[in-house]
This record gives structure tokens, sequence and C-alpha cells, in this order.
């Protein structure tokens, strides 16, 4: 947590994207990166090609993955990333003759559960997974419905850290289903709110086939992220031209934005310290509840798998758009836990789906705080929200 601009503004809203990391504003402010194509064989594209294989040898490291076990491409973060394996891997078996079926949770993010159309466009199968209140997935509805679907494909999205709630589906139990149903189903992970809000971030299981970043969440450039994919969740490319990167995505690559990726993530190595970051959030979080008592509620606060960063608030009886423009008016920027189209309030499809009602699912309030959140500045920023809140309720 920290100002953002020259009006003081308190930014609160980690989840939703990060502020630039400062050894990537150096980097940009010295005017030393590779201008050049990489595609190109003079000097100057050789040394954006240098560039980018270095973080390519990077990532692999930092992740502890192989490079022989999962092949890398960069997009331009999580909706296109995701879009192609999906869109891809569809492509693919329709070519095949084959069927699809892909399982996702009603809780995931909407470039997920948005896929229904095109899939059964194509006559594959698309299931939604029931989430329970507390916000972890229904184990037995899924298997329900795998054993319903009778796709020679089956492709299941697992949602590492929930974006709205901050609810983390640890990868031990992504290991244990995959043993139990074996190879017939993949698994792609959608790993956006991963880093700097976890412990362990960068640790990452085998068992899964594909994994999915978004270097904005870690202040990288926006325009940046990058997937590792098994040669079991190969796709059919959507972006065909030059055969770039294998032929997974054509087109010359962003050279800077990659860049930014290494440089985001080695700042975020160093600084990181979940524990810290934890206490600083239920410190808030305790003075909050205490502070709200029986007129709000902390959603997923009965759940034992939390992120470091993130208050799901619901005040009860007070609509979303009218706490945040009160917060907004205090220079506190946070998310609403609803979306807003056309002047209309929508209430929120995470908390729907966890069981809350239309009127509570229009009621929350999403803080999210910086991978280096500290207790000094949580007790600094309570008396603001502190104030705010009796505003609210007065």
């Amino acid at each position: 947590m920290r100002p953002m601009n020259s009006q003081n503004r308190i930014y609160c809203d980690y989840n939703a994207t990060s502020p630039v990391a400062p050894n990537v504003l150096e980097g940009l402010s010295l005017g030393e990166w590779p201008l050049g194509n990489p595609s190109s064989v003079h000097a100057t594209g050789k040394k954006a090609r240098r560039g980018l294989n270095e973080v390519r040898q990077f990532l692999y490291q930092t992740f502890g993955v192989k490079e022989q076990d999962f092949q890398l491409f960069f997009h331009s973060g999580a909706t296109e990333g995701i879009n192609s394996l999906i869109k891809g891997l569809a492509l693919k078996v329709t070519k095949e003759k084959k069927s699809l079926g892909f399982f996702t949770f009603e809780s995931d993010h909407s470039c997920l559960v948005n896929q229904q159309d095109f899939l059964e466009t194509l006559g594959h199968q698309f299931s939604s997974v029931k989430v329970k209140r507390d916000g972890a997935f229904d184990l037995e509805d899924l298997k329900e419905k795998m054993a319903s679907d009778n796709s020679e494909v089956k492709l299941l999205n697992w949602t590492w850290v929930n974006n709205e709630t901050g609810i983390i589906n640890p990868l031990s139990g992504l290991e244990g289903l995959k043993k139990e149903l074996g190879d017939a189903v993949l698994f792609h992970v959608d790993a956006v709110q991963a880093p700097g809000k976890i412990p362990n971030w960068n640790e990452l299981s085998t068992a899964a086939d594909a994994y999915t970043f978004s270097g904005h969440k870690f202040g990288a450039l926006k325009g940046s992220g990058f997937s590792f994919l098994k040669e079991s969740l190969h796709p059919m490319a959507l972006l065909n031209g030059g055969g770039q990167q294998s032929g997974l995505r054509s087109g010359t690559e962003n050279t800077w934005s990659i860049l930014s990726l290494k440089l985001a993530l080695e700042y975020l190595i160093k600084n990181y310290n979940f524990e810290k970051q934890n206490q600083a959030t239920r410190f808030l979080e305790e003075k909050i509840l205490k502070l709200v008592g029986d007129r709000g509620e902390v959603i997923g606060l009965e759940n034992p798998h939390r992120n470091g960063n993130t208050i799901d608030l619901l005040l009860y009886g007070i609509k979303a758009h009218t706490s945040a423009m009160v917060f907004d008016m205090g220079s506190i920027d946070l998310s609403n836990g609803s979306a807003c189209s056309s002047g209309a309030v929508v209430p929120s499809r995470v908390l729907l789906a966890m069981g809350y009602s239309e009127d509570e699912a229009k009621s929350a309030l999403r803080f999210s705080f910086s991978p280096y959140f500290t207790k000094e500045e949580a007790t600094e920023l309570w008396p603001k929200i502190e104030s705010i809140l009796n505003r609210l309720f007065s």
C-alpha cells in the first residue's frame, strides 16, 4: 500500500492491477531496452532475441519447471492466454473429430465461465461446477458432472486463487484429483492471482498440464503474460502468421513487456514476505470485523485457505456502489464486489455462486493490498477506514 499519485490517494486494488515495479520503471527510464524485432537477423534484432531468451530461462528457473516438460509462450495477459488454450484445444479436438468437455468452477473468472457459447457452437460440452458458502468448489458435484460427460477429451480449469474472495484452491488438491482421475482429464491452472499473494507462489506442480500468468498483476507492464503448457494440452494456434513462438502465437513479440516480466518477478522475489503481508491484512480485518459487528461479514472467513492480501467485505443493506463512492471520496481506491454496466448495479456472480442473496451480492467491497503491505501501513490506514465505515453506518 502506498500513495499512487500527486493527490496522495491510497491504492487498495492490487487484485485488479498492480503499479509497475520500481526496477521496471528504472529500466524504462534508462532507455537501454532493445528496440529491434527479435526475428530480425541483424545485431539489433539479435540483442532483442537474447533478451527474450534470458527471460525464458529465468521463468523456467523461477517456477521450477523443466523446458522438456513445459513449453512456454508469451501473450498479452490471462484473458488472451486462457482463450488461446481453451479455444485452441477445442479447435484441435474438433479437427480430430473428437468431443471436448470443459469444466470450470462457478466462481471462476469471466474469461473462463464465458467460454460456454463458443464451445457449444462447436458441439462441445461445458459444465459449471458448484461452489460452497466458504468458496471451496463442490468436489462431489465435479465428480458427478465428469461422470455424466462422455467427451473423449476433458479439461478442468483449476483457479489457484480467486480474484474476488482471495480463497485458495491448493495445488495439493489438484494433485490428489489428478491421481484419482488419471491422465484422461487435463488440468489448466489459472495462476493469475498467485504471485505476491500466497506463500510458495512459484512452486508449480507437474501434475497440471498448463499454467497461465498475467504480468500486470505483479508489477510488469500491462499487455504482458505467459503460459506454461505440456504437449498434452497443445492447442491449435488462434493467431497465425510468421510462426513466432513455435507457431503458438504468431506476431512480433512485445519485447519490452516481456522483459518487464523478469524485472518485476526479481523485485517480488527479493522483497515479498507473505507473513508480513498476511499479518498486516489480518490486523485490518480484525479491526473491521470488530467495528462492523452484526452489520456485515468478511466473505470466506471460515475457509482455512486464504491469501495474504484480500478482504472481501459484505456490508448488509449498503449497496457497493454507494460505499465504494464514499471510500473514493475518502481517497481510498478499492473495488466493488459487483460490476457496473450501463448504470445498473449487477450482483457479484462469485457471491451468487457461493449462495449469497442478490441483495447481499450487490453489497461487497474488496480490499486488496500490495505484496509489500506492512503492519505499520495497516496501522496508519485503519483510522481512515474506521472514519469512512462510521460515516456509512451513521
